[in-house]
């Protein structure tokens, strides 16, 4: 058994968010994410791995280029392996990410793909 640290593992930067690995295994890594209001990350998906965040701490939106979700405190969401996606913090926030699968590279992208 291995006990994790969210708390004193977490960081912020003004420049972009951080992501702290709690755990990394062949099957899934574990991440608590500081992000600083305003700070956006790529257009981009993870092929091979699902991508779930819990929100335990202020606001963003989450975009899959279809919809753009407010979650606060106690919600959930899961990008499925491919699905391209982007998150943006609205208010300093404070995520717990999962990325499960074997091969959790990130594919940035310039832009949406077209419908």
């Amino acid at each position: 058994m291995e006990v994790l640290d969210l708390r004193g593992s977490l960081r912020f930067s003004p420049e972009r968010h951080v992501y702290t690995f709690l755990a990394d295994t062949p099957f899934c890594s574990i991440s608590v994410v500081g992000w600083e209001p305003g700070q956006t990350s790529p257009i981009h998906s993870h092929p091979g791995a699902d991508e779930i965040y819990h929100v335990l701490e202020g606001e963003g939106l989450f975009n899959d280029g279809r919809k753009a979700v407010r979650l606060g405190p106690g919600d959930t969401v899961i990008f499925p392996a491919g699905e391209v996606h982007q998150v943006q913090s609205l208010t300093r926030m404070v995520l717990y990410r999962v990325q499960a699968g074997a091969d959790r590279h990130v594919e940035p992208l310039d832009a949406w793909p077209s419908p």
